[in-house]
């Protein structure tokens, strides 16, 4: 059993992440190894919980983002970082569950701060709050990146 950081449960709301368990995979190009893909099924309870909670807070961070006009890509920059070490069908549930998050907390910002009076008194005041929002969410995306490229779980 292999195991992957907590910080990466978190980033695969933008997609998964979790324990690697048994040898699942196919065999590497260097003998002996076996590339192992994690997915929501390796997963603890906790850890599934986890997971779906955190999916939610980046789906509410990323829709505030959008609604102040900044848009991180996040759904597709982190499949792109995790997509070695993911398996398909997890990555699929979790960007699913993350889109349908974020379109009902964009539709609630619009409904609750749509004139725009009210959305630049929201972004102006949530601005400093953004940028670290921001700069957390690229360190994430970017460190599973490289856990993925080095094939870390193998």
């Amino acid at each position: 059993m292999k195991r992957i950081g907590p910080w990466l449960i978190a980033l695969i709301s933008l997609s998964l992440a979790g324990l690697a368990r048994g040898e699942s995979g196919t065999e590497g190009a260097i003998p002996g190894l076996v590339e192992v893909k994690v997915g929501i099924n390796t997963l603890s309870k906790a850890d599934r919980a986890t997971l779906w909670r955190r999916v939610d807070e980046y789906a509410t961070v990323d829709a505030v983002l959008e609604f102040c006009g900044r848009k991180l890509n996040l759904q597709r920059r982190t499949w792109a970082a995790v997509a070695p070490c993911v398996e398909v069908t997890s990555l699929r549930r979790v960007a699913a569950a993350f889109r349908s998050k974020k379109a009902e907390y964009l539709k609630g910002w619009e409904e609750s701060h749509g004139e725009p009076e009210k959305k630049k008194a929201l972004c102006d005041s949530m601005k400093p709050r953004l940028a670290e929002y921001t700069k957390i969410l690229d360190a994430h995306i970017a460190e599973a990146r490289t856990m993925c490229s080095v094939c870390i779980f193998c």
